[in-house]
């Protein structure tokens, strides 16, 4: 268990403390404000701006594509370099799998947040925080009682809880083709048929994929909310996190 954390500590090194993640969480703040451009001049507040330019014109850069470069597509370059034994004879295979599962849900999820949280602090240069209830989501409920800080913590972790998704799959589509630019485009696609088949499906709305990543599915409290958003990720991560260890242990042993 020691060598598994020591492990784990070493790729969160690598993840978080690199230049490629704060290019990419640098990334979705630019991407934001290019979306926001246009709305400077009617917004009132940065929670209003926020909103918009988080919204489903480049939800999928924000939280399909850029928070997958500081980690998820690793083990696909590795595979590529013949670079994972190194890391295997020395931790293990179920270590060095495990460990790119968790690491690559990490990263993905500190990109986005980090991303959203730095266009909030340059965005307050202009603009003050919060003036008026202009959103209608389960976490207006924060507003309407004047938390506007705590309405910005759940609403960035919701949608960062997106990248989890997006980062955990790209791990597992790598284990099948182990190629850093299937690694980018294979979660996306993924997405968009299951978001077609799903949508067709007479199962209860928060269960579609459309709803699980873009959508705020309320069910009562805002904490409610984030939890129902929170067991449907770790679900969906535990079985692709599951099929990718299973994957890796394959494709070790028939190579």
């Amino acid at each position: 268990m020691k060598l598994f954390f020591s492990l784990l500590a070493v790729n969160v090194r690598r993840a978080v403390f690199s230049p490629r993640f704060l290019l990419s969480a640098c990334s979705v703040t630019l991407v934001m404000f290019l979306t926001g451009l246009g709305l400077l001049s009617n917004a009132h507040d940065v929670i209003y701006l926020c909103g918009l330019s988080s919204g489903s014109e480049n939800l999928m850069l924000i939280v399909g594509i850029l928070p997958l470069f500081p980690f998820a597509t690793t083990f696909a370059t590795e595979w590529e370099e013949r670079a994972t034994a190194f890391w295997m004879i020395r931790t293990g295979i179920w270590n060095y799998a495990v460990s790119k599962v968790l690491v690559s849900a990490l990263s993905g999820f500190l990109t986005t947040a980090v991303g959203i949280i730095l266009f909030v602090l340059i965005a307050l240069t202009r603009f003050p925080l919060f003036t008026k209830v202009s959103t209608g989501d389960a976490y207006s409920v924060l507003l309407d009682a004047g938390k506007p800080v705590q309405y910005l913590c759940y609403y960035i972790a919701h949608i960062s809880l997106s990248s989890v998704l997006f980062a955990v799959a790209a791990v597992w589509i790598s284990t099948y083709i182990p190629n850093k630019y299937a690694a980018v485009a294979g979660p996306l696609v993924l997405y968009f048929v299951a978001h077609r088949f799903t949508a067709t499906l007479n199962i209860p709305q928060y269960l579609k994929v459309g709803t699980i990543v873009g959508w705020v599915y309320g069910i009562g409290t805002p904490q409610k909310t984030l939890l129902l958003k929170l067991g449907i990720v770790v679900v969906l991560c535990l079985l692709m996190g599951y099929g990718a260890v299973r994957r890796i242990r394959r494709r070790v042993f028939r190579d």
